[in-house]
């Protein structure tokens, strides 16, 4: 069997990431599954596998390799949640969660990092294609992309301070005051 690679670095992540569970998916072969034990009232146990991926097949991407097991029959495992920014992997990333990149990488975040969390007036919501909305912020030179845009009564956005730069975190409806968090 081989090993899963447990932590990998940033720079080595396929955007967009998906989250699959707690406990360690199987690697074996070029296949990622997970293993589901049932056991019924007569006491008899049944075993299923539900793939997560098969890097055998010839196609590219996470996404396109599921579509052709889809299109075979395969009993997938169902991936819920996906992952499209950095703070979003962070807000989710656990030391017992496994997650997926786009390319089949499988992995685990590790949080190892402090990072002051601050609050910031926005000072302008920039419509953009695709992604949401930009937001301008007092205080700090860059834009920072949302997958959604704040609503009427979210005037501050709460930031997360990395050395020099800053990460959007989430919205907020006031000043809350500064903290730290694990990154």
């Amino acid at each position: 069997m081989d090993t899963l690679k447990k932590f990998t670095t940033l720079s080595e992540i396929v955007w967009p990431v998906f989250k699959l569970a707690e406990k360690q998916p199987v690697q074996r072969d070029g296949l990622v599954f997970f293993y589901t034990e049932y056991v019924d009232n007569n006491n008899q146990a049944s075993l299923t596998a539900r793939l997560v991926d098969d890097k055998n097949l010839p196609q590219q991407t996470l996404g396109l390799r599921r579509l052709a097991l889809k299109a075979q029959g395969e009993k997938l495992y169902p991936i819920r949640t996906a992952i499209y920014l950095l703070a979003d992997l962070i807000k989710l990333g656990k030391s017992t969660t496994w997650f997926i990149d786009s390319s089949g990488r499988v992995f685990q975040y590790e949080k190892n990092t402090r990072a002051k969390l601050t609050t910031k007036r926005i000072r302008q919501v920039l419509p953009a294609d695709g992604i949401g909305c930009v937001l301008e912020l007092e205080g700090i030179s860059s834009r920072f992309p949302s997958l959604h845009r704040p609503e009427e009564h979210e005037r501050y956005a709460r930031v997360l301070q990395l050395g020099m730069g800053f990460l959007f975190y989430g919205f907020s409806e006031g000043i809350k005051p500064d903290s730290w968090r694990m990154v």
